[in-house]
């Protein structure tokens, strides 16, 4: 009998330990979505926390390891989404639609709701404050009109009523501590950031903040002293830390975005130099920027509907060269660019050239409209962003060009079009 009830006891004890808290979303009946996943983040990374699993009109998350900080519930099948904040405890909202897409959430639990209520105070305090100041001069100060005008500017000027973020560490630090920074209040010097993002706590990088606050750093650098000023920053947080590995990545990742390449595999250099253990993060940053290498062969990738072929994959299209570019119908640069590759199409196909499309788009109308009116082969698995060749083939922007070899190997990273004609000698 003993042994039994330390049996049952040792149950309930890993059952608690292994469950930090739970999410449950309420959905409509009619909502058709057959997975669901809940992201943490790790600065801009979103790290996958718990898999949904669905009952009834509920979707429930349980998340095993302690966490605070910014999150998001997303929906694969419908490509919808919502962010929620954790402080490491219990979340429940109810979930509202709009031709299968969630319109709206209501938080039952008091951190989001305090959230909510911080969000919809900043938003009037960027749209609605400016107004009530111009209003404000042409009304008397003693009137009935006049003195609630100035109470509401007061309130908007001084920030939340009635919430306490004392009672959440990480609102606290995500609406106070850290705002001046994602601003980029210029009263703040270079070595103020050094020292905010040296003694943060991990609460940077769960906010998903921390691009932005980099970005604002390297501001303050002259493209002689940008160099510099990275490695004053890495030197203070020490490389091998796990955030200096983290903000390592980033940086890695906003030169490619801004075409620093340089600066770019000076740093992945680097990183793949580190004898320490390397984290997910740094790990994941090294792969996405080795599977597109100059000279590598491009990883093979599945598509999952593609238009205008029977092949199954990029490597098995057969052709002398393959131009594959990634775009969205709602990118005006890749708009600025699909008429010139029209009216080169029939030029590139003489010359033993296949156009590959994949699309980032989110919305299946808007894709099949403009990609059916496109003569080459397109795909897309319509989850925008969050797509899996983002990550595998490192895109960080569109319109993005590779151009591969009849073997799928990389000979070009061009950066437009006109690029693409020139390294093919058809300009």
């Amino acid at each position: 009998m003993k042994k039994k009830f330390f049996a049952i006891a040792l149950l309930e004890f890993f059952s608690v330990v292994s469950a930090q808290f739970s999410v449950q979303v309420g959905v409509p009946s009619t909502f058709t979505a057959t997975h669901a996943f809940l992201y943490s983040y790790n600065g801009s990374k979103e790290v996958i926390a718990a898999s949904g699993v669905k009952s009834k009109n509920n979707w429930n998350f349980k998340v095993t390891t302690p966490y605070s900080g910014l999150m998001k519930v997303y929906f694969p099948d419908t490509n919808t989404a919502f962010m929620l904040v954790s402080e490491n405890t219990d979340v429940s909202a109810e979930a509202k639609l709009n031709q299968n897409k969630i319109s709206e959430i209501e938080f039952s639990d008091a951190v989001n709701q305090s959230f909510t209520s911080y969000q919809n105070d900043a938003k009037k305090k960027e749209q609605i404050l400016p107004v009530l100041l111009q209003m404000q001069n042409f009304y008397e100060t003693n009137s009935a009109f006049g003195s609630a005008l100035r109470k509401e500017i007061t309130k908007l000027s001084t920030g939340r009523q009635g919430v306490d973020m004392n009672s959440y560490p990480f609102l606290q630090y995500y609406t106070q501590k850290l705002q001046a920074y994602v601003l980029g209040d210029t009263s703040l010097k270079q070595e103020d950031y050094i020292k905010f993002i040296n003694t943060s706590p991990e609460y940077l990088e769960s906010s998903a903040q921390l691009r932005q606050v980099l970005y604002n750093y390297l501001s303050y650098s002259k493209k002689e002293t940008i160099h510099r000023d990275v490695e004053k920053l890495l030197t203070t947080l020490e490389i091998e830390s796990p955030r200096g590995q983290t903000v390592l990545s980033e940086f890695i990742d906003l030169f490619d975005i801004y075409g620093m390449e340089s600066l770019k595999n000076k740093y992945l250099s680097q990183a793949k130099a580190l004898k320490c253990t390397v984290s997910d993060r740094l790990v994941t940053t090294i792969k996405s920027n080795d599977n597109v290498m100059m000279g590598k062969v491009m990883p093979d990738y599945k598509f999952v509907n593609p238009l205008n072929t029977t092949a199954k994959s990029i490597h098995d299209v057969k052709a002398n060269k393959k131009l594959v570019m990634f775009w969205s119908s709602t990118c005006s640069h890749c708009e600025a660019e699909l008429p010139k590759i029209i009216q080169s199409y029939k030029t590139l196909q003489a010359h033993g050239v296949q156009v590959i499309g994949l699309s980032f788009d989110a919305d299946a109308d808007a894709y099949l409209t403009r990609a059916k009116s496109l003569p080459w082969i397109n795909d897309s698995e319509l989850k925008g962003w969050n797509s899996s060749a983002s990550e595998l083939f490192n895109v960080h922007a569109t319109p993005t060009y590779f151009l591969l070899d009849a073997k799928n190997k990389i000979v070009a990273k061009p950066n437009n079009f006109s690029e693409v004609l020139a390294i093919l000698k058809l300009k």
